[in-house]
C-alpha cells in the first residue's frame, strides 16, 4: 500500500522506535540471562531445586503477608491520584482498580499502557473523565519514581559505600548516580513549592500537586518499594546473611535496571541485575533460589488471584453477597476478563514450557514407570511443551476475544494436565492448569469475535513477551542439562531417565513448530493492498445497501471511500486514511452477526500500518463493540427521523409547510421521479445546474459524509426533480432501502431563478411520495451538536457544544439547521464519534473535517 500522504520525518522516527524497542527488550533480556548463567554455571539444576524447596513455610507465609500488605500500600497511588485529579470514589472501589491494574502492569510491564488501558476502562465506567483518568496515571507513574528515587537517596546515605562497591560496580558509578537521582528530587521539589501556575506541555494542562499531597506522594510510594523489598528479604534472610540497608540499595539498583530495560515486569534483567550485584559475597544458588520464589509470589500470585476474582463474577458469586459496593465491582470486573486471562494463558504456556525443560523427580519417574509405559511418557512430555507454545499464541487471540480461541483453549489445557500427570506426576502443574481450566470454562459469553486463529495478528509488544518466555524455557533447559555430556544418541535415546534427550526432542519440535507458522503467514498472508472500489465493487456493494435499513449506507455508492468486506462478502464497512487515523463513515454495513468480525478486522488492519481507528457518526446499535475496542464515546449530534405514515401537511400546524409547497406549485412546479436509464438522459442538464449552484455559494463538493456529483453515483440512483415548463430547475437523489424501511435525500442543488422554496418543496414532495410507497421513515440527516447535556455538570464538550450551537452562527447555522428539521416533528436519534480517548478524539474531529472538506484548505475555505 502507497500511503496518501507522505510521513513526516518525526513521525517516521517515531513509528520506527516503537518496532525498535521490544526487540531492545528481548536483546537486553537475554543479556541478563547471560550473566546469570555466568554466576550459577558451576551449580546443578538440583540444587537450586533444593535451595527453592529449602525456603520453610514461616518464611512462605510471611512473603504472602508481605505481598498482601504491598498490594494494599499500592492502592494509595490511586486514592491520592484521585484527589489530584479532583475526583473520589469509594476505596473498594479504588482498590478493584489498582489491584487488577497492577497484577497486569506488575507482569507484563509497560504500567502506563497496560495498567493504564485497565484504569481507564474501570474509570470510565463510573464516570470519571477521561483528562482526570490522564492525571491519575502519570500521577501513579511520578509516585513509583519519586519514592524508588527517595529510598535510594536515603538508603546510599545510610550504608557504607564500601559495602556494595565492587569491581562491577566502582564507586564513581554509583556516587554519580545517587547524585543525578539527588538532583532530580530537588528539582521536583522547587517546582512543588515555588510553582503556582500550571505547567503546559503542549496542549496539556498539567498543575504540581500541593506540597502536602505531595509528602503523602512521596511517602506512598517510598512505602511501596519498601514493603516490595521486604517481601524478598523474608525468602533471601533465612539463607543468606545479607545486612538489610546494603541489601536495600541492591534491590533499588537491580529494580532501576529492570524498569529502564523496558522488559515485560522486569523478568530475567530484575533477577540478573541483583545475582550479578550480589553473587560475589554470597552464594548464588540461594540469592537465584530466593529470587525465583519472589517472582512467584508477587508477581504471579497476585495475577491469578485476578483470575480467581473473575471466576467468582462468573459464577455469579455476587449473588452470595449483600453489600451494594460488591455487587458493583463484580458489575465492572467483567470487562478485564478476556485481558487477565490472556496473561493467564501466557503463565500456563510458560509453565508447561519450563516444566519440559527441566529435570523431573526421580522418585516419581521410579513410581510411574510401573503404570505408564515408555512411549506415552514420551510423548507425553512432547505433548506438554507443545500445549505450552500453542497456550502462548492463544493468548493473544483470547485477548481479541476470539470465539475458536475458547474452545481451543480448553483443549490445549486439558492437553496440559494429561501431558503433566503423564510425563512425570507433576500435580502441583496439574492443579494450576486444572484450576485455570475450572475458571475459564464460565466465560463462554465473552468470546464473539469470529475471526481465523492462523491469521491473527501479533503486535511487537506481544511478540517480544513471547519470545522472552521461549528464550529463557531454552536457556533453562541447557542450564539444567549442562552437565550431560551431549552426544548424538540423545537425539535416539528412550528410558524412563532420559530427561535431557526429552528436552532435545522437545526443542527440535518446538522449533518446527514455530518455523511451520512462520512459513504459513509468510505464505498465505499478503499485505493489504488498500484500493478505491472499481464499478464491479461498487456493484457488488449496491445489492447489500439497498437491502440496509439505513439509507446513510448508499454513501459507499460515491467511491471515495475504500471498503473492507467480511470473510462472506455478506457485509462491509465503508473508511478513509489519513496520516495517523483510518476513519469509518457509519457503522458496518450488512449481516448484523458479522459486524464485531468486521470491526475487528480493521483494527489489526490498521494496526499493521501503524495507524489507529476511529467511527464518525455511528448510532447506538453498536456501541458496545467500539467500547470493547478501548474506544470512547463523544456525541456528535442528533439524526432527525419523521415518521412518514403520520405524516400530511394538514392541520394548523403544517400550516407553514402547507403554504410553501402550496406558493411554489401555483408557480407551475412540477414534481417527478426519475429512475434507471432515463436519469443518464438527464445528467448533462443535472450537471450545469450542479456546477452553476456550486459557483453562486462560493463552494466546493464534499466527500466522506456526503455525496458529490459524480454521473457514475447518480447512475446507481433514482433522481427527484422539479420541472417548471420542462426545464428542470431543482433535483435531488434519493436513497433507498428494499424493505422500505427509510428513505432519504443526498445532493440538492438547484437552478439560480427557481422559485424561492423551491428546496423545502422538493423536500416535502419526496416525503409525501415516500408515504405513497410505503416507507416508513424518512432520514432529514443529522443536525451537528444538537441534543448535547445542558445540565451544569455536564462534561465539557458538551458545554463547548452548546455554546457553539447557540453562538457559532459566523462558522455554521447550526441552531438554524436543527430548528428547520425540527419543524418536521421528527424522532431525534444521537449519533456518536468513537474514537481513541483524550487528545486524540480532536485529533479525529480535525482529520475527519479535513476529510469532508477535500484536504486542509478545504477547512478555512468554502
Amino acid at each position: 500500500m502507497t500511503s496518501t500522504e507522505p510521513k513526516a520525518l518525526p513521525s517516521l522516527i517515531s513509528h520506527t522506535l516503537s518496532r525498535v524497542t521490544p526487540l531492545i527488550g528481548l536483546v537486553l533480556f537475554a543479556v541478563a540471562l547471560y550473566f546469570v548463567h555466568r554466576e550459577i554455571e558451576l551449580y546443578h539444576w538440583s540444587e537450586i531445586r533444593a535451595a527453592v524447596l529449602g525456603i520453610s513455610a514461616p518464611r512462605l507465609a510471611m512473603a504472602l503477608g508481605l505481598t498482601l500488605l504491598g498490594y494494599l500500600v499500592l492502592t494509595t497511588y490511586d486514592w491520592l491520584a484521585l484527589e489530584y485529579a479532583g475526583q473520589r470514589l469509594p476505596y473498594p472501589k479504588v482498590w478493584l482498580v489498582s489491584f487488577l491494574s497492577y497484577a497486569i502492569s506488575n507482569n507484563v510491564g509497560h504500567a502506563f499502557f497496560s495498567g493504564g488501558s485497565m484504569r481507564y476502562r474501570l474509570y470510565s465506567t463510573w464516570q470519571v473523565p477521561a483528562p482526570a483518568i490522564a492525571r491519575v496515571l502519570l500521577f501513579c507513574a511520578v509516585t513509583y519514581l519519586l519514592g524508588t528515587g527517595t529510598l535510594l537517596v536515603l538508603t546510599d546515605a545510610l550504608v557504607p559505600v564500601g559495602q556494595v562497591v565492587t569491581d562491577k560496580l566502582p564507586g564513581s558509578t554509583l556516587t554519580l548516580l545517587i547524585a543525578a537521582v539527588a538532583l532530580a528530587l530537588v528539582a521536583w521539589w522547587c517546582v512543588v513549592l515555588l510553582v503556582r501556575r500550571p505547567l503546559r506541555i503542549r496542549r496539556f494542562e498539567l498543575s504540581p500537586p500541593a506540597p502536602w499531597l505531595a509528602l503523602r506522594q512521596t511517602l506512598a510510594g517510598g512505602a511501596d518499594m519498601l514493603v516490595a523489598s521486604l517481601v524478598l528479604y523474608a525468602l533471601l534472610s533465612e539463607q543468606v546473611d545479607m545486612p538489610f540497608d546494603t541489601f536495600l540499595l541492591l534491590f533499588l539498583l537491580a529494580q532501576v535496571t529492570g524498569l529502564v530495560s523496558q522488559v515485560p515486569g522486569g523478568i530475567g534483567v530484575f533477577e540478573g541485575s541483583f545475582l550479578y550485584l550480589a553473587a560475589d559475597n554470597h552464594s548464588s544458588s540461594a540469592v537465584l533460589a530466593a529470587l525465583i520464589v519472589y517472582r512467584i509470589v508477587y508477581y504471579f500470585v497476585p495475577l491469578i488471584l485476578a483470575g480467581a476474582a473473575l471466576f467468582a463474577y462468573e459464577v455469579r458469586l455476587d449473588r452470595m453477597l449483600r453489600s451494594s459496593w460488591v455487587r458493583s465491582v463484580f458489575e465492572v470486573i467483567e470487562i478485564s476478563i478476556p485481558q487477565i486471562f490472556s496473561y493467564l494463558l501466557l503463565f500456563a504456556g510458560a509453565l508447561l514450557l519450563v516444566s519440559g525443560a527441566t529435570p523431573t523427580l526421580n522418585e516419581r519417574i521410579h513410581w510411574l514407570r510401573y503404570f505408564i509405559p515408555l512411549p506415552l511418557m514420551e510423548v507425553s512430555h512432547l505433548a506438554g511443551s507443545i500445549a505450552g507454545l500453542v497456550l502462548l499464541f492463544l493468548s493473544r487471540a483470547v485477548r481479541n476475544r476470539i470465539d475458536a480461541a475458547y474452545y481451543t483453549s480448553i483443549a490445549v489445557l486439558g492437553v496440559g494436565i494429561v501431558a503433566s500427570l503423564v510425563k512425570g506426576f507433576d500435580y502441583e502443574e496439574a492443579l494450576v492448569l486444572g484450576a485455570m481450566l475450572i475458571a475459564f470454562l464460565p466465560t463462554r459469553r465473552h468470546f464473539y469475535r469470529r475471526s481465523a486463529l492462523l491469521q491473527l495478528e501479533f503486535s511487537a509488544e506481544w511478540l517480544t513477551l513471547i519470545g522472552i518466555i521461549l528464550v529463557g524455557s531454552i536457556w533453562l533447559g541447557f542450564f539444567s542439562y549442562q552437565h550431560v555430556e551431549y552426544s548424538n544418541e540423545l537425539w535416539w535415546k528412550f528410558s524412563f531417565h532420559g530427561d535431557a534427550a526429552r528436552f532435545l526432542r522437545s526443542l527440535f519440535a518446538i522449533g518446527v513448530a514455530v518455523v511451520v507458522f512462520i512459513g504459513y503467514r509468510l505464505f498465505t498472508h499478503t499485505p493489504a493492498d488498500l484500493r478505491r472500489p472499481d464499478a464491479l465493487e461498487l456493484e457488488r456493494a449496491g445489492a447489500i445497501v439497498r437491502r440496509a435499513r439505513d439509507t446513510a449506507a448508499h454513501l459507499a455508492l460515491v467511491g471515495d471511500k475504500y471498503l473492507l468486506w467480511s470473510d462472506s462478502g455478506n457485509s462491509f464497512l465503508m473508511f478513509d486514511i489519513t496520516r495517523k487515523f483510518w476513519i469509518v463513515m457509519g457503522d458496518p454495513v450488512g449481516a448484523r452477526e458479522e459486524h464485531v468480525q468486521l470491526v475487528w478486522k480493521l483494527r489489526e488492519l490498521a494496526d499493521r500500518h501503524g495507524a489507529r481507528v476511529a467511527f464518525y457518526q455511528v448510532g447506538t446499535q453498536n456501541l458496545p463493540i467500539y467500547l470493547d475496542l478501548g474506544l470512547a464515546l463523544l456525541k456528535l449530534g442528533e439524526e432527525a427521523r419523521v415518521p412518514l405514515q403520520s405524516f400530511s401537511l394538514e392541520g394548523r400546524r403544517r400550516a407553514n409547510l402547507r403554504n410553501a409547497f402550496n406558493k411554489v406549485q401555483r408557480e407551475g412546479a412540477r414534481f417527478e421521479i426519475v429512475g434507471g436509464e432515463d436519469v443518464d438522459a438527464l445528467l448533462d442538464e443535472l450537471h450545469q445546474i450542479s456546477a452553476h449552484w456550486l459557483a453562486h455559494k462560493k463552494v466546493r463538493e464534499k466527500r466522506f459524509s456526503l455525496g458529490r456529483f459524480s454521473r457514475d453515483y447518480l447512475r446507481r440512483c433514482k433522481v427527484a426533480v422539479v420541472r417548471i415548463d420542462e426545464r428542470i430547475v431543482a433535483f435531488a437523489n434519493l436513497w433507498e432501502t428494499e424493505g422500505r424501511e427509510e428513505l432519504s435525500i443526498d445532493l440538492m442543488r438547484y437552478d439560480l431563478d427557481a422559485p424561492n422554496g423551491v428546496m423545502e418543496y422538493l423536500t416535502l414532495s419526496v416525503m409525501l411520495w415516500g408515504k405513497a410507497e410505503g416507507y416508513q421513515w424518512f432520514n432529514l440527516g443529522m443536525a451537528p451538536l444538537s441534543g448535547l447535556e445542558q445540565h451544569p455538570l455536564a462534561p465539557l464538550w458538551h458545554k463547548i457544544g452548546n455554546t457553539v450551537f447557540r453562538f457559532g452562527q459566523e462558522f455554521y447555522n447550526f441552531e438554524g439547521l436543527y430548528h428547520y428539521k425540527d419543524k418536521f416533528d421528527p424522532v431525534w436519534q444521537p449519533r456518536y464519534l468513537a474514537a481513541p480517548a483524550g487528545f486524540s478524539m480532536a485529533s479525529v474531529l480535525l482529520a475527519t473535517t479535513t476529510l469532508i472538506s477535500g484536504g486542509v484548505r478545504g477547512i478555512f475555505t468554502k
